[in-house]
């Protein structure tokens, strides 16, 4: 018999992932009315907030080459322990000037966790990913579940300064967890040679990416215009925000149970199957919200699109896992949702304002078809994709992670 502590491992670095990212999940929503409270103008305010996603897309890339050069171990530690340094400095900013710098530190530091963890589950996995990807999907999406529903409530009761002391002690104790975890990649990768392996895929690899990018191209809208459009129709400001932050959770509350079936169906079906039909759910999804945006509208959508992202969060992760430039793959990889929503948000408000409330959505649901139609095409093209990390055994475990016992 073979006895493995393998899921305890995916459980203990799921964990990691989830503490490198709660951070922005509970902050987010915060450092628009900090920044205000500091003296900023609203503009600044807005873009204090958004200057986090502004230097996370080149800087994950960049941090990702950093994972395959130092190890995975070492970058969650890094990136954990900075995170800890810089999300404490929040609380110690006096001005906006002072808080824009923590911001964009804390943006170079966050990016190294994320895809540090995903390539660490990767190397783990011996010989599905898919599986090992499902489990550790249902461990992050539910710290963002959690994290998007308590953050309003946590600043009333306890003020500004005082969350950030606590987001700063989640991730400080993450580092400490990290310490413990075993290495688990074979060997040191150095840049070039990363990126010398990215380019040789690349054909297949930017399916992946370009999923991603289209998924989130989707939050993006909704996260830029879908509060605006309610409050049209006669909802006031704060109850139609309430709304949207609802229509979030219920898609995410909706990918956790999936995230475990979508990796199953992922080994009988392929990569191009359930790419497809993830981002096809999202279309429809977003179409819904074209035509009307009633309540069963709104939970259908919200339930489409939460399908859509177990199947294309699961799907684009493992294709992304480039077994020979990892770390800076997935940090295309999370550079690639990043980009989708500082792309969609904006232009979804320029097309609202120009073409009104149906335009962000329709065109929403033009990007996800444009997506389906070449995912159809590259059904050759991400060939490789199945054979190299979905089919052919990996068996690059790392002693430590996996204990076997005949």
């Amino acid at each position: 018999m073979v006895r493995t502590d393998r899921n305890f491992f995916i459980l203990l670095v799921g964990l990691l992932g989830a503490i490198g990212i709660i951070d922005t999940a509970i902050l987010n929503p915060t450092i628009a009315a900090y920044a205000k409270s500091l003296g900023a103008t609203e503009f600044f305010a807005s873009f204090i907030a958004g200057l986090y996603a502004i230097i996370a897309i080149p800087a994950s890339f960049a941090m990702g080459l950093s994972i395959d050069a130092i190890g995975r171990r070492r970058a969650l530690v890094v990136g954990l322990g900075l995170t800890a340094v810089f999300v404490f400095g929040y609380a110690l900013a006096a001005t906006p000037a002072q808080l824009m710098v923590f911001r964009i530190t804390h943006a170079i530091s966050g990016s190294l966790v994320f895809p540090a963890s995903i390539a660490m589950i990767v190397d783990a996995a011996r010989r599905k990913v898919s599986r090992s990807l499902g489990l550790y999907w249902v461990v992050i999406a539910s710290v963002i579940f959690i994290g998007s529903a308590v953050s309003g409530t946590l600043v009333p009761v306890l003020g500004f300064q005082p969350l950030f002391v606590v987001v700063a002690a989640i991730s400080l104790i993450g580092m400490v967890i990290a310490l413990t975890v075993p290495e688990t990649a074979a060997r040191r990768v150095m840049p070039r040679a990363s990126i010398s392996g990215i380019a040789s895929a690349i054909r297949w690899l930017s399916v992946a990416y370009l999923s991603m990018f289209s998924l989130y191209f989707a939050f993006g809208v909704i996260v830029g215009s879908l509060a605006l459009v309610i409050a049209l129709t006669g909802m006031s400001l704060e109850q139609a925000a309430g709304t949207v932050g609802l229509y979030i959770a219920l898609a995410t509350a909706v990918s956790i149970p999936a995230f475990p079936l979508v990796a199953r169906l992922l080994e009988r079906m392929g990569t191009v199957p359930t790419l497809a039909g993830g981002i096809g759910l999202a279309a429809v999804s977003q179409l819904l919200l074209v035509f009307s945006l009633g309540l069963a509208s709104l939970i259908l959508s919200a339930v489409l699109l939460g399908g859509g992202i177990a199947l294309v969060f699961v799907t684009s992760t493992a294709v992304a896992a480039l077994p020979e430039a990892r770390g800076a793959s997935i940090g295309l990889h999370q550079t690639a949702n990043i980009a989708g929503v500082a792309v969609g948000a904006p232009i979804s408000g320029l097309l609202l304002q120009t073409w009104g409330t149906f335009a962000p959505f329709a065109v929403a649901v033009l990007v996800q078809v444009a997506t389906l139609v070449l995912i159809l095409a590259s059904r050759k093209v991400i060939r490789p994709a199945d054979e190299k990390l979905m089919i052919a055994p990996d068996e690059r475990l790392m002693r430590g992670v996996v204990r076997e016992r005949r």
